[in-house]
């Protein structure tokens, strides 16, 4: 039967949604996640009135500008905000320069939870390098010093172009940090050399035409294995973690 009454919208499936331009491209998206998710978009929401009362964001004609935004990074925003419709954290194909576009616009905005899926993809899958370089630029401290630390670690040196991509002060001071790892390896070298000096036959030492054990490779396995946060931390003027013990280079190399 017909009624007169005039149709309500229904709580859970009625879906308020808001246009935005970006570049010369026009979204049009649900408005909940980034009204409930977003202190910058809650904020913009309030605010925004168009000319002659009409509210921007409701139609293609009053869309919201998001200047100085590239469409590809928005894109990139768009998928893990939506993909969430179906899982409760993204588990998206993204490339690293994807999930750092997902960072850039998460943490200019306050996403949270795109941002800490962005921060999680890259932790897995962007270089050590990068990481610096995206923590710097994005204020994210859960990937400054693991990564200086795997950069300490590797045998391969820093190269110039490295040092200038995460900025000299930065290069110079992870030098200084490797410069005192490898000196002090050269210590624990000397002295286990002493050690294991020839001695005259008869003193259970190894006589002169033995071989010495091959160790070689022993020292850069174990090297990876080794943590110098603390080390990081005094070089760069870090909070020092109650907890973490110094990396040192003993007699394992």
């Amino acid at each position: 039967m017909a009624s007169n009454t005039d149709p309500s919208r229904h709580l859970s499936f009625w879906v308020n949604t808001v246009t935005f331009l970006v570049e010369d491209c026009l979204f049009r998206l649900p408005r909940e996640p980034f009204q409930l998710e977003s202190r910058f978009f809650c904020d913009k929401f309030s605010s925004l009135q168009g000319d002659g009362g009409e509210t921007e964001g409701l139609s293609d004609e009053k869309p919201i500008r998001l200047d100085d935004v590239e469409k590809g990074d928005f894109e990139q925003l768009l998928k893990v905000l939506f993909h969430r419709t179906l899982t409760s954290l993204p588990d998206l194909s993204l490339s690293t320069d994807q999930w750092a576009s997902v960072l850039k616009l998460s943490t200019e905005w306050s996403f949270q939870e795109p941002r800490q899926a962005a921060i999680d993809a890259l932790t897995r899958e962007a270089s050590a390098v990068d990481r610096v370089v995206l923590s710097q630029k994005y204020n994210v401290e859960e990937l400054f010093l693991p990564a200086l630390n795997e950069l300490v670690r590797r045998p391969d040196l820093i190269t110039m172009e490295e040092a200038v991509q995460m900025g000299l002060d930065i290069g110079f001071k992870l030098a200084s940090v490797r410069e005192k790892v490898a000196v002090r390896k050269a210590n624990c070298m000397g002295n286990r050399g002493k050690r294991n000096a020839v001695k005259p036959e008869g003193l259970g030492s190894m006589p002169p035409s033995s071989p010495m054990p091959n160790r070689s490779g022993k020292g850069a396995s174990r090297l990876q294995d080794m943590d110098f946060s603390d080390e990081i931390r005094v070089t760069f003027g870090l909070p020092v973690g109650p907890l973490m013990a110094p990396g040192r280079l003993d007699d394992s190399f």
